[in-house]
């Protein structure tokens, strides 16, 4: 079966079983009703983006306990973060951006017989509209790279690149543009096509800034992995908008919920394992590049007390499970303690520096 004939056929079940029409995107570990707090100022205010405690709060935290600086934590924080949000600041103000890339490439004529042959009057993707900026904004959810860095699946092509840009063990960051026409959703469309693409971050391969960027990806990969699992028995060729009626899939950015595919992350839930599987990777990787390149304390275990007896990973736990999604700010106190915690029993990174000998 063809992979427009299962899309109609699977639509046509879910419309029997009585689902809404309405489609809408996945945010990965969802903003929460928690605004920005202003990591050197503590400002923050109603008029600041929200933010998620997974991708601001906690990438801070355990950035900490892996020996990063204060500062380099700040920076990893920060360029998590805004791979959803792509500017941070109060109102119209503009305190931290990810819009530093090149222009888009053009988009491709659906004409063409290798596109889609014909062409189309609906383009429901990109979102270009909807963007901070149609022309820097290269992590946006709206554009054409939105697949790429938010349902990233793991494999070399496309997590795998962005690991290796982050790390800088390659210069260049290939991955792949999505383009939808012909329906009022991606879903719905007559045509999707994707297109390999070397995308200019305007970030440096290997920088801070481009590893808080993978951290984010790799974060969102656990987050969207039942949903991806969903979209690929669909032959859907990139997941963004999911149909209402895919449960693995289905989120209202419009109406978030405690126990809607992204609420569970948190709180009782079974789906909150993956957070817990997140949040393991993430540290994994922090403390990795901690220990190669620009750690300066000495990575926390996670079977080292911090609180009493509690260890780092039994604070981690709580950090998840303890509050539903609907309490951010205590997700952000706990993250707050874990902290200032860590701060209170960093020792230097003793570094083996061996001499170079020349004849």
């Amino acid at each position: 079966m063809n992979r427009r004939l299962r899309r109609i056929c699977y639509l046509t079940a879910a419309l029997i079983i009585g689902a809404s029409a309405c489609f809408s995107l996945v945010w990965a570990f969802a903003e929460e009703p928690l605004t920005f707090r202003h990591p050197i100022t503590g400002e923050t205010g109603p008029e600041w983006e929200e933010v998620s405690t997974i991708h601001n709060e906690l990438t801070y935290a355990l950035a900490l306990a892996a020996g990063f600086s204060i500062t380099d934590s700040v920076t990893l924080q920060v360029y998590c973060q805004l791979v959803d949000s792509e500017h941070i600041g109060p109102g119209d103000a503009v305190s931290y951006t990810n819009c530093t890339g090149g222009d888009f490439y053009p988009t491709p004529n659906p004409y063409r017989p290798s596109v889609c042959g014909r062409d189309y009057v609906q383009k429901p993707w990109p979102r270009w509209d909807d963007m901070q900026s149609p022309t820097s904004c290269v992590t946006s959810r709206f554009g054409p790279y939105s697949p790429f860095f938010h349902f990233p699946h793991n494999n070399q092509r496309e997590l795998g690149a962005i690991h290796d840009w982050a790390w800088g063990l390659t210069s260049t960051l290939r991955g792949y543009e999505a383009y939808a026409w012909g329906g009022p959703t991606v879903m719905k469309a007559d045509c999707l096509y994707t297109r390999t693409a070397t995308i200019t971050t305007g970030m440096e391969a290997g920088s801070l800034e481009a590893f808080g960027t993978y951290l984010h990806s790799l974060a969102d990969y656990y987050s969207h992995r039942d949903c991806l699992d969903a979209m690929d028995a669909l032959d859907m060729p990139w997941a963004t908008h999911p149909l209402t009626g895919v449960p693995a899939c289905n989120y209202n950015p419009f109406s978030p919920q405690p126990d809607d595919v992204h609420g569970r992350e948190f709180y009782t839930y079974t789906d909150s394992l993956r957070t817990d599987e997140t949040v393991q990777h993430v540290y994994e990787e922090l403390v990795a590049r901690s220990l190669r390149y620009e750690g300066r304390y000495a990575p926390i275990g996670m079977d080292t007390p911090i609180s009493g007896t509690q260890t780092l990973s039994e604070t981690l736990h709580t950090f998840v499970h303890a509050w539903d999604f609907e309490q951010p700010d205590k997700r952000r106190e706990q993250a707050d303690a874990i902290a200032a915690a860590v701060l209170s029993l960093r020792v230097p990174l003793q570094r083996l520096y061996l001499p170079v000998v020349t004849r």
